[in-house]
């Protein structure tokens, strides 16, 4: 059992008188996640499964004739990409085409075809499009197939001005960062630096990545980053994972150190659940560094926040608020069989976790605004009987010997703010529920000789009253 996110420092509970009031209007104020079971990321398709991968795949280097002088840097770079089996070298040819709009804002094409067929078929595609405040698009394409290399840079609308070459290509780096992490083994997810894109001038950016054996996809990534939204859905052939944050009420932020000191929290948070479920360390690494680059939103500094267009959450109340954004996120670690005597016993891993946030305005100008966390945990595993003696279970009843655990955790936490009808913190109430469920099986010499079932259930709630009575 892991101990939820404690969004606020309530002292003991006190009682707060109650009144009964007609509720004029129930508003939502970011619908990111209304609940652990269906969070929104799930909406969000991993890059595999986009057209905008299929339409790089279609691009043939053999077929396509450059459109624009390859200078010696382009035709080497594009050269080495020929002979890889990674993202990492189309990185650089994206970066560098980025990089060239402080020159040229021209369309451009760039081949090179492959004497001999990529080892093993693989086949790579990244498609990256960002939007312009003025509503230009700038779409490049890299295709690293059997027959060659092929990139493409057009943009759709005007031309490129200055300030808009200056953005993009200030994301080249970003870019180049992004494939050569996922070009690692274990694989790294580092997209922060294309979700610092500069907003007054670019609305969006996409990208989309794909890595393909035999044409069949091993490796995904689906990020896009907006004013509004951010998400990332990855996948591979040992987890996937699904983040998405709800940026369409900034007013949700906290401040910078707020921010981080949550964020710092979630991190403990996503560790113990790691540990708890014996899930993968490298996995769950990679869930952290995603969802902190896409809910980190907030400068040094922070105006007042205002929820909806007729509430103020003073510092206060803002302080017991997470200051991060709504978001939902899971992670599904790949089903392991690692028991040959018995195959229905799979090791596996997932988590899930959300936040919303709503609130709720009353007849007499009193209102609430409540927000919820929420978690799911759902594992097995298999733990020798001897710790000293390491598990290697194989068909022989003398490898039998062990314990194959079953988890299932639930948890649940919310705090509400209360205001009056004169727009005063009157209380600040925090709810928690837990629901953890262990089943635990002995097998010795393969022969199942006992089974415990231990099941952790309770909930607690506590209100600081603030004002004082009349």
């Amino acid at each position: 059992m892991i101990t939820g996110l404690n969004l606020s420092s309530l002292s003991s509970a006190m009682g707060v008188a109650s009144t009964s009031l007609a509720s004029t209007t129930v508003r939502t104020t970011s619908s990111a996640a209304t609940s652990v079971e269906t969070p929104s990321s799930t909406k969000v398709m991993f890059g595999s499964q986009t057209s905008d991968i299929a339409a790089v795949y279609s691009l043939s280097p053999k077929k396509i004739s450059a459109t624009s002088p390859q200078d010696s840097v382009m035709k080497g770079l594009l050269q080495a990409a020929v002979d890889s089996n990674s993202l990492s070298p189309l990185g650089s040819i994206g970066s560098t085409l980025l990089n060239n709009l402080k020159e040229s804002r021209t369309d451009a094409t760039h081949a090179v075809a492959s004497v001999t067929v990529g080892a093993a078929g693989q086949q790579s595609a990244v498609s990256l499009d960002i939007v312009t405040q003025s509503g230009s698009t700038l779409h490049l394409s890299i295709a690293q197939k059997n027959d060659g290399v092929v990139a493409e840079l057009k943009t759709d609308g005007e031309a490129l001005n200055d300030d808009e070459a200056a953005a993009v290509a200030n994301l080249g780096a970003s870019l180049e960062k992004a494939l050569s992490g996922l070009g690692q083994n274990p694989p790294k997810i580092d997209i922060s630096g294309l979700t610092n894109f500069d907003s007054n001038v670019l609305k969006s950016v996409d990208l989309k990545t794909d890595v393909r054996a035999d044409d069949t996809s091993v490796q995904s990534l689906n990020f896009h980053a907006s004013t509004t939204e951010r998400y990332v859905a990855y996948q591979d052939k040992d987890f996937s994972l699904k983040v998405s944050s709800d940026l369409s009420n900034p007013t949700l932020a906290g401040d910078y150190a707020q921010q981080q000191a949550t964020l710092s929290a979630y991190d403990t948070k996503f560790d113990k659940a790691r540990s708890t479920g014996h899930g993968d360390r490298d996995q769950m690494a990679a869930l952290k560094s995603v969802f902190r680059a896409l809910n980190t939103t907030a400068s040094a500094e922070r105006t007042a926040l205002t929820v909806g267009a007729d509430i103020r959450v003073d510092n206060s109340g803002q302080s017991r608020l997470s200051g991060l954004n709504d978001f939902s996120l899971s992670l599904t670690q790949s089903d392991k069989s690692t028991n040959p005597a018995r195959e229905d016993e799979k090791d596996r891993f997932s988590y899930e976790a959300s936040q919303s946030t709503t609130q709720n305005v009353l007849s007499d100008g009193s209102k609430s605004v409540k927000q919820t966390s929420r978690s799911h945990i759902s594992a097995a595993w298999h733990e020798a009987l001897d710790p000293s003696i390491p598990l290697a279970l194989n068909k022989m009843k003398s490898s039998q010997n062990y314990t194959y655990h079953l988890l299932e955790n639930d948890e649940e936490s919310s705090t509400t703010l209360n205001y009056n009808s004169h727009g005063m913190l009157a209380s600040v109430g925090h709810n928690e529920q837990v629901n953890n469920r262990e089943t635990v099986k002995k097998y010795v010499r393969g022969e199942l000789v006992d089974q415990t079932i231990m099941p952790v259930q309770y909930a607690r709630s506590n209100v600081l009253s603030l004002l004082k009575s009349a």
